[in-house]
């Protein structure tokens, strides 16, 4: 009898449907016992279709339970015509039969893990995206507005091409870290080149300010010359405008304004008032 008890061991170990069917297996020396466990694996696969599928069991997985099912009924009746050899092929087949089962519902729920990672991903990389996308406006209506250098090079268009191509990527499941990577690079080169534009921008207003406001002290301190102001003053006056002057030329526009703050206390000091408009 104890060759039977090793038969189901062996079995169990190659296929484990569940733990304690095993330790039943030790603990049972005649032949019903492969009637016993393989009733036991009839109830648990049961119980996992159940809970896996409902009502709506896959045809495979009942073309299957089928056979294991009827191989138990055939077990009984096996051993109940005390045929040992017949006993083991039916338990063998039931055993088989609920061992596919139960690899098929395993499988079944890794895709379902792996498939619910890969959405989550590409939701993920959907919204960021989608972020990207509504950056890239604000920087093209920043850039509409003052007329940027970064839109006639048309990075614009090709950051939208990007993110077309890269939604079409996600919707067909392929890697779009490539695209994404080069999304970046170009949103971050156009907020660069806007940057540099308008600081450019920024500095020629303020040089063209400065060059008529110095335009106009160097009239006012013309119209004077001949009074009876200090001359000497009135030099340093001159001085000091030629040196914004020169600044101005270099670019070097806050050395002008500390140029110009010097030049403003002696314009105050004879009489000059510069009103800026």
């Amino acid at each position: 009898m104890k060759k039977l008890a090793l038969f189901a061991i062996t079995v169990l170990i190659f296929g484990s449907i569940s733990p304690s069917l095993t330790n039943q297996a030790y603990a049972q020396n005649d032949p019903n016992i492969l009637l016993r466990i393989a009733i036991q694996a009839d109830k648990q696969i049961v119980n996992q279709l159940d809970k896996k599928y409902e009502n709506e069991i896959p045809n495979e997985i009942n073309i299957l339970y089928d056979k294991g099912h009827e191989a138990v009924k055939s077990l009984d009746q096996s051993l109940s015509n005390n045929d040992i050899e017949k006993a083991k092929q039916d338990f063998l087949l039931a055993m088989n039969s609920f061992m596919q089962i139960s690899r098929i519902i395993s499988q079944s729920s890794e895709k379902i893990i792996v498939v619910t990672i890969s959405e989550k991903s590409n939701r993920n990389v959907s919204n960021e995206v989608d972020r990207s996308e509504k950056y890239l406006k604000t920087l093209e209506s920043i850039s509409k507005k003052h007329n940027d250098i970064a839109q006639s090079r048309g990075e614009f268009t090709k950051a939208y091409s990007l993110i077309k191509e890269i939604r079409t990527q996600i919707s067909t499941d392929q890697n779009p870290s490539k695209n994404i990577n080069e999304l970046k690079f170009l949103v971050e080169s156009i907020k660069k080149d806007m940057r540099t534009s308008l600081i450019e921008k920024k500095s020629i207003i303020i040089k063209q300010f400065f060059e008529k406001l110095i335009d106009e002290i160097d009239q006012k301190i013309m119209d004077i010359k001949d009074s009876e102001i200090d001359q000497t003053k009135i030099d340093r006056a001159n001085e000091l405008i030629l040196e914004i002057r020169e600044l101005l030329s270099k670019n070097q526009i806050n050395n002008a304004k500390t140029v110009y703050s010097e030049l403003k206390i002696i314009l105050k000091n004879i009489g000059i008032i510069v009103k800026i408009t």
